[in-house]
């Protein structure tokens, strides 16, 4: 593991319960980066991607949330990105302005959080095909 990401193991041991949201607003932070880092390394899923619009996408959005431009600019980098290279290069970026955001705003250890990453859900967060929107397959029956 990197130096960035034992920082963010040491924070999810302290601040992310094992169910559910956690209690305060850097507990759930952490628990999102995790969860985008954690599918990446373990499943290949990616923000943006096939499966990963399931697995990472609310937590992605969730993180823009907080509107720092260093999240925001960091998860758009990596939104969409297939290549495993790429995509491990620009999550060490979003890791590190995560990190970096708690370390400018300690009041969040203690904050209250009220919101779970899963509330950040939207109907776009499926792996399903919009067969509707699929021009090519209109005239499947004249393919018979």
């Amino acid at each position: 593991m990197t130096e960035t990401e034992n920082r963010i193991h040491e924070l999810f041991e302290g601040l992310v319960p094992s169910y559910g949201k956690a209690d305060t607003v850097a507990g759930e932070i952490i628990r999102a980066i995790s969860r985008i880092g954690y599918r990446n390394y373990n499943d290949g899923d990616h923000v943006g991607v096939g499966y990963g619009k399931e697995t990472c996408n609310p937590a992605a959005r969730y993180l823009c949330s907080f509107n720092d431009e260093g999240i925001n600019n960091a998860i758009s980098d990596l939104w969409g990105v297939v290549d495993d290279k790429f995509y491990d290069s620009r999550l060490a970026v979003l890791e590190m302005k995560v990190l970096e955001y708690l370390e400018a705003h300690p009041e969040l250890k203690t904050t209250e959080n009220t919101v779970d990453m899963w509330d950040c859900r939207t109907e776009d967060d499926t792996d399903e095909p919009d067969w509707d929107d699929l021009d090519e397959f209109e005239d499947f029956d004249d393919w018979y």
